[in-house]
């Protein structure tokens, strides 16, 4: 018989054939540690974020309040590895990157959607009208780079001004980040301006991604290939409109485009020199 004693100890009196015929009771379970409850709650937080995102529209001011929290959320994203004042500034130079966007769509009559931010990738703002022709869409895309580079030049002007390495970074960037913008390729604004040109100019974007990806090994840069991977191997149907634009006004953005690539390129050299001074 078990009897107790002062202390709480239970003492056991030799165990009967019975008990020792018992199997072994099963070890206990090793702690599964919290990745399985973390995983739980993403899959959870995504299935509800649409629902989230439904709700917003219904409310007054719906656009302000969808891009102001995205922008937080991005800004507090950054400033995990890159700190609060750099974060700030990149995120703002994203911001008018998207802006460019917006303007060019109402400017064309297009209706836009409100800037929303995705850590990691960006941002994007949502065109609600097709575009009546090529020539359309590729001003509308090459809006977005030359807003970019508009805030990078910003950036550089107050580095000379106040001579804090902050704005040069932030410069450096901005120029890194609308130069990528314009890679010819997929559902990059690159993508969609050379398009005007001929779609063949995607082969030379593919093999540039696949360059950035095998020196950057960037999950972002495999995902965007991925995603755009449908559309390069797919049968495309000439674009609405494309007989209305002129070989002027081809040879016009021609001149935009690679003259922007050129620009943004010597920008990012003479930043990292005056970053990294020889």
């Amino acid at each position: 018989m078990a009897d107790e004693s002062q202390f709480g100890e239970r003492r056991y009196s030799p165990a009967s054939d019975e008990q020792q015929r018992r199997p072994d009771p099963a070890p206990p379970n090793k702690p599964r540690g919290p990745w399985l409850t973390i995983a739980a709650v993403a899959m959870l937080a995504l299935g509800k974020l649409k629902f989230l995102l439904i709700g917003l529209k219904a409310l007054p001011f719906a656009k302000i309040l969808l891009t102001s929290g995205t922008m937080l959320l991005s800004m507090a994203v950054y400033a995990w590895s890159m700190g609060i004042p750099f974060a700030v500034g990149f995120v703002v130079m994203i911001l008018i990157h998207e802006l460019g966007h917006g303007y060019a769509m109402r400017r064309h009559g297009l209706a836009a959607g409100a800037p929303v931010f995705i850590p990691f990738f960006g941002a994007l703002i949502s065109m609600k009208d097709q575009p009546r022709t090529p020539l359309v869409e590729a001003e509308v895309a090459i809006a977005g780079p030359i807003a970019g580079t508009v805030a990078a030049l910003i950036a550089c002007g107050l580095f000379f001004v106040t001579h804090s390495p902050l704005y040069l970074a932030l410069a450096h960037t901005g120029f890194l980040l609308n130069l990528f913008n314009l890679t010819p390729f997929g559902f990059l604004d690159g993508g969609r301006v050379v398009k005007l040109f001929s779609r063949k100019m995607w082969i030379v974007g593919a093999l540039v991604l696949a360059a950035m990806f095998a020196a950057t090994h960037s999950i972002q840069l495999l995902l965007i290939g991925a995603l755009s991977l449908p559309s390069l191997f797919g049968k495309s149907a000439p674009a609405p409109g494309a007989d209305q634009v002129t070989p002027s006004e081809r040879l016009n953005m021609a001149f935009h485009y690679f003259g922007l690539c050129g620009f943004l390129a010597a920008g990012m050299y003479f930043s990292q020199r005056l970053l990294h001074p020889s």
